[in-house]
């Protein structure tokens, strides 16, 4: 279903010892996941926000890494219609809580525990994310790990909510 958006023009942007890359003409990204509380989760519910999708796992160092960087990114966008959303992949709840409690990941968790739309998504390294703008269009796909808090990649995801649709 999403292999699509990895298909599409994309355009490289530095990005620490990960890539970012500018997708064109991405389809709305949709899914729905169980969060650590049982509830179902959908990104319907987040629609308005540029939403940044992480896909991570406790063992996956470079994810933990990533995690400081995110923290001050929301920060840094406190005042601009944006979230985080962190998808584990492929872990037990017990395992995803104690990692969540240890690292102060304060914003939505959801589970994908069996990597299903991981894979669905055509995402084959730990770290990747999916920056949606606020209509759920995918916008950026970051692969490996991030320096989130970036002058240039805040500005960026922030003029996201100023220009959804432009490419």
């Amino acid at each position: 279903m999403f292999f699509v958006i990895l298909s599409l023009l994309w355009y490289p942007l530095t990005a620490g010892s990960g890539e970012l890359l500018r997708l064109a003409g991405a389809p709305q990204y949709e899914f729905t996941l169980q969060d650590l509380q049982g509830r179902q989760r959908s990104l319907e519910e987040f629609r308005g926000k540029v939403v940044l999708v992480n896909f991570w796992a406790s063992w996956c160092r470079p994810c933990i890494e990533e995690l400081p960087g995110i923290r001050r990114l929301i920060e840094a966008l406190a005042d601009v219609p944006f979230t985080v959303i962190g998808v584990n992949v492929g872990e037990a709840e017990r395992r995803v809580q104690a990692t969540v409690e240890r690292f102060d990941m304060e914003f939505p968790i959801l589970l994908d525990k069996d990597s299903t739309l991981f894979e669905s998504s055509g995402a084959t390294v730990l770290p990747t994310a999916f920056v949606l703008d606020v209509t759920g269009r995918v916008r950026y796909l970051g692969r490996g790990p991030v320096e989130w808090d970036r002058a240039d990649i805040i500005e960026l995801l922030a003029q996201l909510v100023q220009q959804p649709l432009q490419d």
